[in-house]
């Protein structure tokens, strides 16, 4: 979700994530992020039609080239070709975060829909546009279910109906045999309502699902009236382990940032990439590096 926490770039913070983070020149790397032996993998996201002369200007101020670069498509529409070729041809790896409604009016689409095969089409048509990207992708579909902000969370369609959506949408790419999309399984970090009934377990719709778990969570600081300041590690520590413990599938944090208001932020960052380092399973991060 982007959430409108910035990021500002400071030299602090630079320093630290030159310092840290891995990335593999060249042309992307095609083994899976579970098989890598060390290292972390940088990426962001950049505005929502980025090109490459966004992925130069992070290069130039990070020091680092992302290697994930992180985009935005809303139900009934595609990938941006060109935005995806420019991230290919940069040798980064794109998430494409597919969200089923429309963005703009924030009209929820029918899921029951969905699963009567109304959508079928363009399910297939995307899943065979995806196919032709002359590179792999990661796809994060319907993510933040243990929230209550998107039409699609659990709190709004049940647990059950959540799964059946997300198994569906996958079975119509396998059918169509698409080998180029690796799945992101992208939960928020705390279950909101905390309630047993939304736990983040009762939304995971199985081993051969999901290639990655996403871990999304942000540190609002003082800006909002129900916030505080928050480490990383209080954010991130405990769903990490559960997913570890519970799932076992490799963890990409797949949205973070901090506020400034309630604490030093690159404080929180440096933090925030010395916790990173100590996690085995996490084999990425993206930084939501918006102004």
């Amino acid at each position: 979700m982007r959430k409108g926490i910035t990021l500002a770039v400071t030299l602090a913070l630079i320093a630290v994530i030159a310092a840290v983070v891995f990335y593999r020149p060249g042309a992307p790397d095609e083994t899976p992020l579970d098989a890598r032996n060390g290292g972390c993998l940088v990426g962001a996201f950049l505005g929502d039609a980025p090109r490459r002369s966004d992925i130069w200007t992070f290069q130039k101020d990070y020091g680092k080239k992302p290697y994930f670069v992180m985009i935005f498509v809303d139900w009934e529409n595609y990938p941006d070709p060109g935005v995806i070729n420019d991230i290919l041809n940069e040798s980064c790896r794109p998430i494409v975060t597919w969200e089923p409604w429309t963005a703009y009016s924030k009209r929820p689409t029918d899921i029951d829909n969905i699963l009567e095969g109304g959508y079928d089409d363009y399910i297939r048509d995307f899943a065979r546009k995806v196919d032709a990207f002359p590179g792999k992708i990661l796809l994060r579909f319907a993510h933040e279910m243990n929230g209550d902000w998107y039409p699609w969370s659990g709190a709004r369609i049940g647990a059950g109906k959540y799964k059946e959506m997300y198994r569906y949408v996958k079975d119509i790419f396998d059918d169509e045999r698409v080998d180029t999309a690796g799945w992101v399984f992208s939960i928020n970090w705390e279950d909101v309502p905390p309630i047993a009934a939304n736990d983040m377990m009762n939304y995971y719709p199985g081993d051969d699902y999901v290639d990655y778990v996403g871990i999304d969570g942000y540190n609002w600081g003082t800006t909002q009236p129900w916030s505080r300041w928050m480490s990383f590690y209080e954010i991130f520590g405990g769903i990490y382990r559960r997913v570890v413990n519970e799932i076992g599938k490799p963890v990409i944090i797949t949205e973070f940032s901090s506020a400034s208001e309630g604490g030093d932020k690159a404080e929180w960052i440096r933090e925030a990439m010395d916790q990173i380092k100590r996690w085995d399973m996490v084999k990425g991060f993206v930084l939501f590096n918006v102004v």
